[in-house]
């Protein structure tokens, strides 16, 4: 087996670059066949996974992120998009250099490096792990995500999180609470319309509209109890203001995890959604701003291999 590394030293705040050389060693102490390619700027990922899709190397090839969700989420697009038809996919491995790595926490991946290390090294067989695919009508925009997609609230929240100002801010209740109440104080209900699995459904007042591909919204926080990577639905969670005092209550059921539970969240799980918003609204993708945008888009499942134990 060889493994072409993809290593984003700037991912867990420095994080990647830190844990690097502990890993290294290992590899060679295994004599495992290895190459290395550090990430320079935020295209870097996704032009070296193009690369390595293009080259179609050997099947017993496995492209290794090392670093952070975001990384793994450019990698995994940069393969699916360029890979030739004809080609077999590389399957990928994954080591989380951030605690808060959601797909890790999904998936069964160590949070420790070098344990995660042993578990890629360990691996024997490939595994199709399901992953989410989305096509936005309006924009033409088309890709592939691990996590989830989140519109309105949820959205707007990653948005304020990443202001620079913000970048020592706790992930605490009070603090959740204290930006939350901030967005919706500014934030306008818009029109969601919903079809799936159970037909068209009209949201005149949402908020919150969230696609997940497994449980975890956040490295602690399971919106359900029952969506795992191992199976191809897609849980949509879509929460309506009604008024503060209850708006505040579906809140701390959010941070919770339990908004999905509640007889006040529309919750549907398929393996095809379509969602239309009729305004301007923040969208995100595995935490990537994608903006204030028009929706129009279909989500489905999809599958990618994986080669590591969990």
């Amino acid at each position: 087996m060889h493994y072409s590394i993809i290593l984003n030293p700037a991912a867990g705040n420095g994080n990647g670059a830190r844990v690097w050389p502990a890993i290294q060693q290992q590899l060679v102490q295994n004599q495992t066949a290895f190459s290395m390619q550090a990430t320079k700027d935020a295209s870097s990922a996704a032009y070296f996974a193009r690369r390595l899709a293009a080259a179609h190397p050997t099947a017993d090839t496995t492209v290794l992120v090392i670093g952070g969700d975001g990384t793994l989420h450019d990698v995994l697009n940069g393969l699916i998009k360029n890979t030739p038809a004809t080609a077999q996919q590389l399957p990928l491995a994954y080591i989380p250099v951030s605690k808060l790595s959601r797909f890790a926490r999904a998936y069964g991946i160590d949070l420790e490096p070098t344990t995660a290390l042993q578990q890629v090294l360990a691996a024997d067989a490939v595994e199709r792990v399901h992953i989410g695919h989305y096509h936005d009508a309006i924009k033409g925009d088309d890709g592939y995500f691990l996590n989830s997609i989140g519109i309105g609230f949820d959205a707007a929240l990653l948005n304020q999180r990443k202001q620079p100002k913000r970048s020592k801010f706790r992930w605490g209740r009070l603090a959740f609470l204290s930006q939350a109440s901030a967005i919706l104080y500014n934030q306008q209900p818009f029109k969601l319309m919903v079809n799936g699995p159970a037909g068209r459904t009209l949201a005149p007042a949402a908020y919150i509209a969230l696609v997940a591909n497994h449980s975890f919204t956040d490295s602690r926080i399971q919106m359900t109890t029952t969506n795992s990577l191992q199976k191809a639905d897609l849980d949509l969670i879509v929460a309506e203001r009604h008024g503060w005092p209850l708006t505040l209550w579906q809140l701390r059921q959010f941070y919770h995890g339990r908004l999905a539970g509640s007889r006040w969240a529309l919750h549907q799980s398929g393996e095809k959604l379509h969602l239309t918003t009729t305004s301007l609204e923040f969208c995100q993708v595995d935490g990537e701003n994608l903006g204030n945008r028009f929706l129009d888009m279909t989500i489905t499942s999809a599958s990618y291999p994986f080669c590591q134990q969990h």
